[in-house]
């Protein structure tokens, strides 16, 4: 995200860019049928949704004929990291270190979570974990 503004996204936001992530481009209709049920909105809503969301850079569309269909203009790695550093400057004061071990005490990550994080510390280092296992 070097270089890049910090996207400002909303949870229902998210919730749109993953269906076009996961589904790929939609029409409003397709992103209705997409979207949890605790979430579905008359289509005018979604509408005004997605074109805040495409006024925000966060989707494009394409015209076919008289429909819209919408794909994402981020990607799940950006949206996530933005969300993220936004996350961690506003609850951390920008400490990954203390989100991880805040997750650790609570004992909110498994053995296998743990396992994974090890392996991309590892990794990131210039170690390769595999390798003894």
């Amino acid at each position: 995200m070097a270089g890049r503004k910090a996207l400002a996204i909303t949870e229902r936001q998210f919730e749109v860019l993953r269906v076009l992530w996961e589904h790929g481009p939609q029409t409003v209709r397709g992103l209705m049928e997409h979207l949890p049920r605790g979430d579905r909105q008359p289509y005018t809503t979604v509408l005004g949704l997605v074109q805040g969301m495409e006024k925000a850079g966060l989707v494009d569309h394409d015209k076919q004929g008289l429909t819209h269909l919408y794909r994402a203009a981020v990607t799940r790695q950006e949206a996530t990291g933005s969300l993220l550093s936004d996350f961690l400057a506003r609850f951390f004061r920008g400490s990954a270190e203390q989100l991880v071990l805040g997750l650790m005490d609570a004992e909110q990550l498994s053995a296998e979570e743990l396992r994974a994080i090890e392996i991309r510390l590892m990794d990131k280092r210039g170690n390769d974990p595999r390798a003894s296992s």
